[in-house]
């Protein structure tokens, strides 16, 4: 058991090994049914809708340029023709992106119009970086994202309720169910049953560290994945805001969610995923 106490700002934790759920506690006010805020937890969907285009001949490679996809005649600046795909998802694009308080790029056109701070690929930046890869698959699928997510990834789940709203990219709702489903489409290196969505090839690039990240996990970053090594155990996790954890253990065959309030950072969570980690097999 979790001290509630001691962590009142969980929501659930449920963790899984062989498939099976081996713990799981959820707070009084929440249910089966509840749809939970994962925050940027969402980029790491978006790293995996790259792989099932890859692997669907959609996209060729990571390493692409970019504006291989996109009518590209009036772009001047050289950095655009080195930024590649894989920079996009490894947060390493060095775009100048407008503060927090600023609006966003509303497509393509007005992103290409961003200016760099340094050369594609050279420094981590936690950036929107990612938002590039929304407009990538939106052009090569001539499909909004969130029709991608239900017909790309989640018609392959056990569960496929959620929320998430194309004027609101960062504000995907799950379950803790389509996130074991994922968990487990990682731990299998792509393959959901007999199905592969893309390949193994894809899946160990997306875990191999692209640089050695920053804030706010302060991990070496992969495709839309952090890589670290938790009391000595390797894992792979996706991350978001207010404490939010999908973490995959390949050497132990776990998967390990938490989701909390996201009234503010909640680093402590970590020590639930450590003290996992610690115990004996």
């Amino acid at each position: 058991m979790i001290n509630k106490y001691e962590y009142p700002h969980i929501k659930a934790i449920q963790i899984i090994r062989n498939k099976k759920v081996v713990f799981e506690q959820l707070r009084e006010d929440i249910d089966e049914n509840t749809l939970f805020p994962v925050g940027c937890i969402f980029k790491s969907f978006l790293a995996i809708l790259v792989g099932i285009a890859i692997y669907e001949g959609k996209i060729e490679s990571i390493e692409d340029c970019v504006l291989d996809y996109f009518l590209h005649n009036d772009v001047t600046d050289l950095n655009w023709y080195r930024l590649k795909i894989k920079h996009a998802l490894s947060k390493t694009t060095g775009l100048i992106w407008p503060g927090p308080r600023e609006p966003m790029p509303k497509g393509i056109k007005e992103v290409m119009q961003l200016k760099f701070e340094n050369e594609p690929g050279i420094l981590f930046q936690y950036k929107p970086d990612p938002q590039i890869i929304v407009y990538l698959l939106e052009e090569v699928y001539d499909m909004e994202i969130t029709k991608l997510f239900e017909e790309k990834l989640l018609s392959h789940f056990t569960n496929r309720t959620y929320q998430w709203n194309r004027d609101n990219i960062e504000n995907m709702r799950v379950s803790v169910d389509i996130l074991n489903d994922f968990g487990q489409l990682m731990l299998n290196k792509g393959t959901v049953g007999e199905k592969r969505l893309f390949s193994e090839d894809f899946f160990e690039q997306s875990v191999t560290g692209y640089s050695d990240g920053g804030f706010p996990e302060c991990a070496p970053y992969g495709l839309g994945w952090w890589i670290n090594e938790i009391a000595g155990v390797e894992c792979f996790y996706a991350a978001g805001f207010g404490g939010q954890y999908l973490t995959v253990l390949p050497e132990k065959e776990m998967v390990i969610i938490i989701l909390s309030d996201m009234d503010r950072p909640h680093p402590e969570n970590k020590k639930i995923i450590e003290s996992v980690c610690l115990g004996e097999d």
